[in-house]
């Protein structure tokens, strides 16, 4: 993203651009909207919509305000619990969900690669409390990491089945030439003795992630989860 930011020569991360015009720029939008046919609309593939600026912005609160309305149908895709902040808006629709990433219940997991999110835990309880309210849960366990999401695999597919999510996603860490480089300094770094273990387990050919899928599989069926493997 960053060669399309500016932002050349800073680390993803280190920065965030506020979009403080997007409420806006949506209502612009619905207004020359005409067709009859609500598409869903997703909060977020690429950033996170609950940034902890979203806080004083509350810019992804607007624009789930105008979504509702016009009575567009919204997913969201988060990492951070602030959406039970959202939920009075979030509820007023059946065809609303909301989703939470988890890729380790391991802490220290999460933070060497999901630095500055909220602890998993916490992402748990906000999908049973969002499930206790009556919205439509669920959630994505991604990127498994191999030797490092594995081994809280069973836990994690259980505790999702006891928060009632509607169905979990899972896919794989996908290895590309932009993010490799980031990759391999943390596994250095902070695993060490798996780090080589690790990246053979991501090479072309290597037969990880079909054991894993096997094990997915397994325990979704044990603990009554609908699992949707996209790998």
């Amino acid at each position: 993203m960053t060669r399309y930011t500016g932002h050349q020569g800073e680390d993803w991360g280190s920065f965030v651009d506020v979009k403080t015009n997007a409420p806006r720029v949506l209502q612009q939008q619905l207004r020359r909207r005409k067709k009859t046919s609500k598409d869903p609309v997703l909060f977020s593939s690429v950033t996170d919509a609950y940034q902890p600026l979203e806080r004083r912005y509350e810019l992804t609160r607007n624009c789930i305000e105008l979504l509702t309305r016009h009575e567009f149908p919204i997913t969201i895709l988060t990492k951070s619990d602030l959406v039970l902040r959202d939920a009075d808006l979030l509820g007023k629709s059946t065809k609303n969900e909301v989703g939470m990433t988890i890729i380790s219940l391991n802490e220290k997991v999460r933070r060497v690669f999901e630095a500055g999110a909220p602890p998993s835990n916490r992402r748990l309880k906000a999908l049973a409390e969002l499930n206790s309210q009556g919205l439509c849960t669920y959630a994505f366990v991604g990127p498994i990491i191999p030797l490092l999401s594995t081994p809280d695999l069973e836990d994690l597919i259980r505790q999702l089945g006891d928060c009632g999510v509607a169905y979990v996603l899972f896919d794989r860490l996908n290895v590309k030439y932009g993010n490799r480089p980031i990759i391999k300094k943390a596994l250095e770094n902070q695993f060490p003795s798996q780090a080589k273990a690790i990246l053979e387990a991501l090479r072309p050919g290597s037969p990880y992630y079909e054991n894993v899928r096997t094990k997915i599989i397994d325990l979704s069926v044990q603990y009554g989860v609908e699992a949707d493997i996209i790998f």
